[in-house]
C-alpha cells in the first residue's frame, strides 16, 4: 500500500499558506519518510514563483495538484502574539481529499502543522480505515474552552480535522460524502447542533459526520494522538533541528511570557505569521 502525506493551500493577500505549507511539507518528508502532495490553485502557485519559492516547493513536494480555488466568504481572526485582525481564508475542498490524493494511505495535515518526531509513522499500518485527533492539548495547559473540545457550548465532542488518517476505501469515502453535505448545508446543521454557522470550521463538519455514521453516538475511535497546539499569542523564537523555542504568552497580561523549547514533538502553530517569519530557518533544515 503506498502512503503519503497532503496538505491543502490558498493562499490570502494576509497569509502565505503556501510557504506555510512548503515548511510543513518538508518536515513531515523529512520525519515521516514518506512522499507528500500539495493542493492548490492557480494564483497561489503564481505567487510561489514571484516569492521564488517554487523550485523549494518541487524538491518537498511528489506531486502538486492545482485544482480551483474555492470562492468563500469566511473570515477569521488572526492573531499574532499581541495584534489581531480579520482575515479571510479558505477552507471549503478539504472534504474533497479522499477524490485527490494520489495515495492508498492518507495523512492529511494542516499547513501549520509541524511534523517534528517519527510518531505518525506508528499509525500508517493501524487496524483502521479512518482516524482524526480526538482533542487538542494546549501548550500551556490551562487555556483549553468549551469550544476547544465541543462543537458548541451544549454539543458533541469536537475532534480536529488539523491531523486525519485515512485509507482511500468505499467506508471512508463516506465520511467525505457525508462532510460535503453537511458543508453544503451548514446552516441547517447549524441550528441542529447549535455552532455558529458564520464560520465554516473543519473540524466541525468531520465531528458531526462522524457523529451520524456513528448512529448519533460516540464511539471510541482508533484515534491520531491529540493536536498539540500553541496558540495565536504564542511566537516562535528560535528553530533548530526537531526543536523550536516559542514564547508562551500569559491570557491575562502582555507583561507575562514563559520562554520553552518543544523537542521532537509535532505541534499545531496557530500563529501563522510567526511560522512565515522562520521560513528560512525551517527550510534550512529540510
Amino acid at each position: 500500500m503506498n502512503k503519503g502525506v497532503l496538505i491543502f493551500a490558498h493562499n490570502s493577500r494576509q497569509v502565505d499558506y503556501a510557504l506555510m505549507a512548503i515548511v510543513a511539507g518538508g518536515l513531515a518528508k523529512k520525519n515521516l519518510q514518506v512522499p507528500v502532495s500539495l493542493v492548490t490553485d492557480e494564483s497561489t502557485l503564481e505567487w510561489m514563483k514571484i516569492s521564488k519559492t517554487i523550485s523549494k516547493a518541487k524538491t518537498v513536494f511528489d506531486k502538486i495538484i492545482e485544482v480551483k480555488k474555492p470562492v468563500t466568504s469566511n473570515q477569521r481572526l488572526l492573531v499574532d502574539a499581541y495584534t489581531s485582525k480579520m482575515v479571510p481564508f479558505v477552507n471549503l475542498n478539504r472534504s474533497s481529499a479522499w477524490d485527490i490524493t494520489p495515495y492508498e494511505r492518507t495523512l492529511l495535515i494542516d499547513s501549520d502543522y509541524l511534523v517534528q518526531s517519527t510518531n505518525l509513522s506508528e499509525y500508517w499500518d493501524a487496524d483502521s480505515d479512518f482516524m482524526i485527533a480526538p482533542s487538542m492539548n494546549d501548550i500551556r495547559g490551562d487555556r483549553i474552552g468549551v469550544l476547544d473540545k465541543h462543537v458548541s457550548e451544549t454539543g458533541i465532542p469536537l475532534c480536529w480535522a488539523t491531523t486525519v488518517m485515512f485509507t482511500k476505501n468505499k467506508k471512508t469515502k463516506l465520511v467525505f460524502n457525508l462532510v460535503e453535505y453537511i458543508k453544503d448545508n451548514y446552516a441547517n446543521y447549524a441550528d441542529l447542533f447549535r455552532f455558529n454557522p458564520n464560520i465554516y470550521r473543519n473540524d466541525i463538519a468531520f465531528s458531526i459526520a462522524l457523529h451520524m455514521l456513528d448512529g448519533f453516538e460516540h464511539s471510541d475511535y482508533n484515534y491520531l494522538p491529540p493536536v498539540l497546539t500553541a496558540s495565536g499569542k504564542d511566537v516562535i523564537y528560535e528553530v533548530m533541528d526537531n526543536k523550536i523555542k516559542l514564547l508562551i504568552n500569559d491570557d491575562m497580561s502582555e507583561d507575562n511570557v514563559v520562554a520553552t523549547t518543544i523537542s521532537k514533538r509535532d505541534i499545531h502553530v496557530m500563529n501563522k505569521q510567526s511560522i512565515v517569519r522562520h521560513a528560512k530557518e525551517f527550510m534550512s533544515l529540510i
